[in-house]
């Protein structure tokens, strides 16, 4: 079986002295991961989000099999901050850690390729997208939050809350009382291109952290870079 295509190179892990087990985002096949036979050059040519092209060869799609990859164009770029060199680790650490492999998914596909190309580069803005791409990823992966209408009365006024054991959301005048147990909705829930400060993008990120670890378990229980990402974010 032979899969030919082009995606997005996510990172990897060494197998042996030469080997490498590398995972890709595939628009048409989702996550996608190989064998990957590199020179210690040519690895280390490879960067989180590069666009690249592949071929992946396997006696079926049960097998690991061998993944070929040539660089398209590199996602470094002498414009972007430490900050977004963080966003990037974290998004591919996230699609690796929380994907199923072989599953389509052109929805998460689309929103990794329109973070790789914001209409600016400020911190505040790039951090802002980057709690969307969140937020957009669990409801593409299945797990998405309600905001649009309180669970309990059915209202869609004054949605305030969300309910950290449904994810669903609760108007004001309902969960006031409960307010301790609730999530506050942030800002940028609301309006991705409403302007924010990053105290509000980390109060978002602790929500999708918070469902991205009650939805993926252990496989999301210690996602590195993102927890670099916050402490950054949180200095800033």
């Amino acid at each position: 079986m032979q899969v030919i295509g082009k995606g997005y190179y996510l990172g990897g892990q060494t197998y042996g002295e030469n080997s490498y087990i590398s995972y890709i985002l595939s628009k048409e096949n989702g996550l996608i991961k190989g064998f990957t036979r590199f020179t210690k050059k040519k690895r280390n040519s490879f960067a989180a989000l590069d666009h690249i092209s592949f071929n992946w060869k396997s006696r079926d799609k049960d097998g690991l099999g061998f993944l070929n990859l040539e660089l398209v164009r590199s996602s470094k770029d002498p414009n972007h901050s430490f900050l977004f060199e963080l966003i990037k680790a974290s998004v591919s650490e996230i699609c690796i850690k929380c994907m199923p492999i072989w599953q389509k998914n052109i929805e998460i596909y689309d929103t990794v390729k329109s973070l790789l190309n914001p209409s600016r580069f400020d911190e505040k803005y790039i951090c802002l997208r980057y709690v969307w791409w969140e937020f957009l990823f669990l409801k593409n992966i299945g797990y998405g939050l309600n905001l649009n209408q309180c669970a309990v009365s059915g209202s869609f006024d004054n949605i305030y809350y969300i309910s950290p054991k449904s994810g669903n959301s609760v108007s004001y005048n309902v969960g006031k009382k409960y307010e301790k147990k609730l999530f506050k909705i942030p800002k940028c829930f609301k309006n991705a291109g409403e302007k924010n400060n990053l105290n509000d993008s980390i109060e978002g990120l602790e929500i999708t952290g918070y469902f991205l670890k009650k939805n993926f378990e252990k496989r999301a229980s210690k996602l590195v870079f993102r927890e670099q990402l916050i402490k950054k974010i949180r200095r800033t």
